[in-house]
């Protein structure tokens, strides 16, 4: 048996599908992946076959537009430009994902489809083929409705927010339709009608939540093929020997804290880490800044109690860290808590703001100060709460006890192939 993973984005979208794609292999099934071509090599090294969208998609989250929207700076006319800008490449690189997606998916015909909610041209895909699709998330919201957010995890109050969810997957749905209209000889069966296939991937299609309901509750209305399933992570420390430098620095100090971003950038990086220098400073903070994909910046002269690192593997560092200060992505927000961790969270966009009131609602971690109001003094009130105010360790170790009896490999391929079996059935 095939099965076929397609997902966009940064490393919070690609992580939950390697975690899925290790439970299937475990079983005995191929596992084929259509990500960015960034995660090329690394997928390989895993051993998994591997077709690649265009790396430009990831590149525009590192150009000056990208890095305005998220991190801020500028005025408002340059924010616009930046927003106007992205959207006529991204519509470009649509056209061609879509064009990309429906040669792989003639090229592999999977027995199993299990896609990203940004893939919106695989609704239709699982229109044609029922049974042999499934909607596979990092994060709530995507498809089934929240009251407390609207679709871009702003709350404008619960009637706007639900209507803003109807909205939303109404325009996801003319997107699938316009996909579904370049192939009428492969998709002609299929009911385009705007309500059929906003129906099928509310309602009819199983969606399963990679996400902890004991950091997120089910909503009571949505419907019975939306499913939360508990956090999964694949173990990535294998192949990774830590530097002598990180475990010296380790051995020193005691209660260190991590800093990082991840994917997250912003057009002012040495500025926002010079802010968190000095505040570390000021405080005595032992912490370990990994400067990723840039959102910090590695600074010379830096006090011998902060020590720099590129890149570290989270399932390595955060059982060695009192607390992390992170951006608010799904996949670091649950290892924080999977690891006790407490965390204050720096939200750049999207639905880190709700994962940042997530935290702050669960006793996991003190308020948030979003990447575009970051101050000095901000920071260190915050970072002074964090190290300081012991009940968020203890609620972050509450919650880490639950997480650990969570995630249920076997109940996820159920629910994963349970199409499939009643097709073979």
């Amino acid at each position: 048996m095939k099965a076929l993973l397609v997902s966009f984005g940064t490393r919070g979208d690609i992580e939950p599908f390697l975690a899925v794609g290790e439970v299937l292999r475990e079983r005995g099934w191929e596992v084929v992946c259509l990500f960015p071509e960034q995660f090329r090599d690394e997928v390989e090294a895993i051993g998994y076959r591997f077709h690649g969208f265009d790396p430009a998609f990831l590149e525009l989250l590192r150009d000056a537009d990208g890095q305005r929207i998220i991190g801020g700076g500028g005025s408002l006319l340059s924010r616009v430009k930046s927003w106007i800008a992205l959207a006529r490449k991204g519509m470009r690189l649509n056209r061609e994902s879509g064009e990309l997606q429906q040669r792989v998916l003639a090229d592999e015909s999977p027995d199993l489809l299990l896609y990203h909610p940004k893939s919106l041209f695989n609704i239709i895909w699982a229109m044609a083929n029922p049974g042999k699709a499934v909607l596979v998330s990092p994060l709530p919201g995507v498809a089934h409705p929240l009251s407390d957010f609207g679709p871009v995890f702003k709350d404008h109050g619960r009637l706007l927010n639900r209507l803003e969810h109807w909205i939303v997957n109404n325009i996801k749905a003319a997107t699938a339709r316009s996909f579904a209209r370049k192939y009428p000889e492969t998709y002609s069966e299929v009911d385009t009608s705007l309500s059929a296939i906003r129906n099928a991937f509310v309602r009819d299609q199983p969606a399963v939540y990679l996400i902890s309901p004991s950091l997120f509750d089910r909503p009571a209305a949505w419907p019975e093929n939306a499913k939360i399933v508990g956090y999964f992570e694949r173990d990535k420390t294998a192949d990774w020997t830590p530097p002598a430098e990180l475990q010296e620095f380790l051995e020193k100090y005691q209660r260190p804290i991590l800093i990082s971003f991840g994917s997250m950038t912003n057009p002012e990086p040495e500025k926002k880490t010079r802010i968190f220098v000095n505040v570390l400073t000021k405080l005595g903070i032992p912490a370990i800044i990994n400067t990723s994909w840039g959102g910090l910046q590695r600074l010379e002269n830096a006090p011998e109690h902060i020590l720099f690192v590129d890149s570290i593997p989270y399932d390595w560092a955060f059982p060695r860290v009192y607390a992390v200060v992170h951006h608010g992505g799904s996949g670091t927000t649950h290892m924080a808590a999977k690891y006790g961790c407490p965390s204050l969270i720096i939200p750049h966009a999207v639905d880190q703001f709700m994962w940042a009131r997530i935290v702050e609602k669960k006793g996991l971690g003190p308020k948030a100060i979003p990447i575009k109001r970051i101050s000095e003094e901000k920071l260190a009130n915050a970072l002074e709460e964090l190290y300081n105010v012991g009940h968020y360790k203890t609620a972050a170790l509450v919650v880490a006890e639950r997480m650990l009896h969570e995630p249920d490999p076997h109940r996820l391929f159920s629910v994963l192939t349970d199409g499939v079996e009643a097709i073979d059935r």
